[in-house]
């Protein structure tokens, strides 16, 4: 919780310096977004015991299609892809990756339009395909999932809006097999992103 936090203000406090006001009329609306996956240690759990799965910084870009109210209120449906390296198993060095492909039911709302820079909080439910390798144990599978972020918006453009955000996800677990021994890694990611909008009537 303390690591989400940290990253929501620094990141939020750093696309804030000289930026402008978001959209505010109501419509239709594409967006696109790219940045850093930077997942917590992960649970890989087998025969009751759990070791901890550790990363590298990996990659992570997506879309969304919305609407846009007018009073502060978005709704969309959202898709993030996200890829990150193993490197260490409870501690010891590791071979593989984690991947996910989500396809979320969003909101957002902005917490002021007073200023040049809009706040906004948002939270998502749908599901995430995850899977990977972790030290020859594969697998994939799509998982009932949740997302919740924290951004800074401004119009560039009576039609485009810039965006930088922070965003929590989370999905069950999936299991992974080598064909003899399973195992169930749990899967959660923190990510950074920045972001284009635009308005398409």
């Amino acid at each position: 919780m303390k690591q989400r936090i940290v990253f929501a203000v620094v990141f939020g406090t750093a696309v804030g310096l000289g930026i402008g006001a978001a959209l505010a009329d109501p419509g239709y609306y594409v967006s696109g977004e790219a940045g850093a996956s930077l997942p917590p240690d992960l649970h890989l759990s087998s025969g009751g015991a759990t070791q901890e799965t550790g990363f590298g910084t990996g990659v992570a870009a997506g879309g969304a299609v919305g609407y846009d109210t007018g009073n502060g209120i978005r709704v969309e449906l959202d898709s993030l892809y996200q890829h990150t390296n193993v490197a260490r198993l409870n501690g010891a060095p590791a071979t593989g990756h984690l991947s996910s492909t989500s396809l979320m039911a969003n909101a957002t709302y902005d917490l002021t339009h007073v200023g040049v820079v809009t706040p906004y909080v948002g939270a998502g439910v749908g599901m995430q395909n995850v899977g990977g390798d972790v030290n020859g144990l594969t697998g994939r599978d799509w998982k009932p999932a949740y997302q919740a972020e924290a951004g800074l918006r401004t119009d560039i453009s009576d039609k485009a809006s810039l965006f930088g955000e922070y965003r929590f996800s989370q999905a069950e677990s999936v299991t992974l097999s080598d064909g003899t021994d399973s195992a169930h890694q749990h899967f959660s990611d923190h990510a950074l992103l920045a972001g284009v909008s635009f308005k398409v009537n």
